[in-house]
């Protein structure tokens, strides 16, 4: 990691996402800018003052992040639309990973407009981790939830690139039972259904395997967790039992009516999972 960029709204969940990024970039020797964006839909000598005083407000607050003022390259304060500011000064920037605070969810505002978190993740293709947390420390326990897609793919080549996969890993992985009920509708015995669940089981647990043989993961120690529910009730649950400090997660960049009535298992993660979370989106080009 050699760049990255933290955009904070000066909220306390914004503060917890900056002591987040200044320890990454103290603990990677990365170059982190900080940014702040001041709506610019209102008077010209309000937009000034509070310019001014978001830029003293991140300055003063510098010297108490890990590595003081040193570990901030620069500190950029400008009025405009937070997404367009993010996403322009990420591709400027050239950074690696955006970091964020979790937003408030506002209902349908968020689901026919999208949070600037999730317009931001469809942007530009670059990674976005979510702090949730106030723990600024190595990620010492990370949790990939993983479904053997391009998507997952992504996920982890991205959190290795970053250098976040050196503590502990564990997985979760959901697969679809629906064909247990059909079994038994269709007159199979509860013995029958649950030999053919179990055969199920042990497929997607060689698919996973291998897949994370394909991925360079074969020599590393992770507990698998294999779960026959939904893909989100899967990851709430492994997320609730092992109390990761770091969720990985791949998203496939849906968007518009196709994102309102199908859904997302990475949206809906990042607006109520709480712990870290990093969200991989796809290339620019690839999305749909």
């Amino acid at each position: 990691m050699r760049k990255l960029l933290c955009a904070t709204d000066l909220s306390m969940r914004a503060e917890r996402a900056v002591r987040r990024a200044a320890g990454l970039a103290q603990q990677h020797g990365a170059e982190l800018l900080l940014l702040h964006v001041v709506d610019d839909d209102q008077p010209h000598h309000i937009i000034e003052a509070r310019q001014a005083e978001a830029r003293a407000h991140l300055e003063s607050g510098a010297a108490a992040l890990p590595g003081g003022r040193g570990s901030i390259a620069a500190i950029e304060v400008v009025a405009g639309n937070a997404f367009e500011a993010i996403a322009r000064y990420g591709h400027e920037w050239n950074a690696e990973l955006i970091v964020m605070g979790a937003h408030r969810r506002r209902a349908l505002v968020d689901v026919f407009v999208g949070s600037t978190l999730e317009r931001v993740l469809r942007a530009d293709g670059v990674p976005v981790l979510v702090v949730n947390t106030g723990e600024h420390g190595p990620y010492r326990d990370v949790l990939l939830a993983l479904d053997i897609s391009p998507a997952s793919t992504r996920a982890v080549q991205a959190a290795r690139s970053l250098g976040l996969l050196d503590g502990g890993i564990s997985v979760v992985h959901a697969y679809d039972a629906a064909f247990t009920g059909m079994l038994e509708g269709s007159g199979a015995s509860p013995d029958e259904a649950h030999a053919y669940s179990e055969a199920w089981e042990r497929e997607a647990r060689a698919r996973l395997r291998a897949f994370l043989a394909a991925n360079d993961l074969a020599d590393r120690r992770i507990e698998l967790t294999i779960d026959s529910g939904s893909p989100y009730d899967a990851i709430h649950h492994a997320v609730a039992q092992q109390a990761p400090q770091l969720l990985v997660v791949g998203t496939r960049g849906l968007t518009g009516l196709k994102r309102v009535f199908l859904g997302s298992v990475a949206d809906r993660v990042l607006r109520e999972i709480e712990c870290d979370i990093l969200a991989v989106p796809p290339p620019r080009t690839a999305r749909r």
